[in-house]
């Protein structure tokens, strides 16, 4: 097992200094190709903060560097930029991604894994109902239980769905998220 170091003092603040460098120097093109669209940011986090629909029309953009290759923390914050109904032409092309994300976590800061199930769980439309559920009951995807957020919202509208969740509430990633929502009867073992 690695033994992690932590820094402190100055050392922390150059490494962070270090590390902020290195985001602006990846996200140059990125920076420069949205500053086109009237969208000024200084890194790609920004986007976070702003409003939706200050920067929905660049979607198109955020979608083509998801392909780039960037920081794990660079495509993570893409990816949650895009955490927005309006993504949900990209839908399968996030779902594409996060498929192919390895089964354990990257070692270092991001996790683009988790940006990615934020944003397809934000761009969903009830019509790939069934892909989000076999996304769900993919045990070897992290960050699943990110993908809860629509079936949670139609749980007491969709028998459907009551059934899934029912199921899904013994898998051992998702089990304590869905059994503290309200209105979850307690699990029978």
């Amino acid at each position: 097992m690695r033994k992690h170091v932590y820094l402190t003092g100055k050392a922390l603040d150059d490494s962070i200094a270090a590390r902020m460098d290195l985001y602006r120097s990846e996200q140059a093109t990125l920076r420069v190709e949205l500053s086109a669209e009237g969208v000024i940011i200084d890194l790609v986090d920004d986007l976070l903060v702003k409003a939706n629909d200050s920067y929905r029309h660049t979607l198109s953009i955020l979608a083509r560097h998801l392909h780039k290759a960037y920081t794990n923390s660079t495509l993570e914050f893409i990816a949650r930029a895009m955490a927005m109904k309006e993504s949900y032409p990209y839908w399968g092309e996030l779902v594409d991604i996060y498929k192919a994300q390895p089964p354990e976590r990257p070692e270092g800061p991001g996790d683009f894994s988790m940006g990615l199930a934020v944003a397809i769980s934000a761009s969903f439309r009830p019509d790939r109902m069934d892909e989000l559920i076999a996304l769900l009951k993919t045990r070897r995807l992290r960050n699943r239980v990110l993908l809860l957020t629509p079936l949670r919202r139609r749980r007491f509208r969709d028998p459907q769905i009551a059934e899934v969740l029912e199921d899904l509430r013994h898998d051992p990633d998702l089990a304590k998220e869905i059994n503290s929502w309200k209105g979850m009867k307690k699990p029978v073992n």
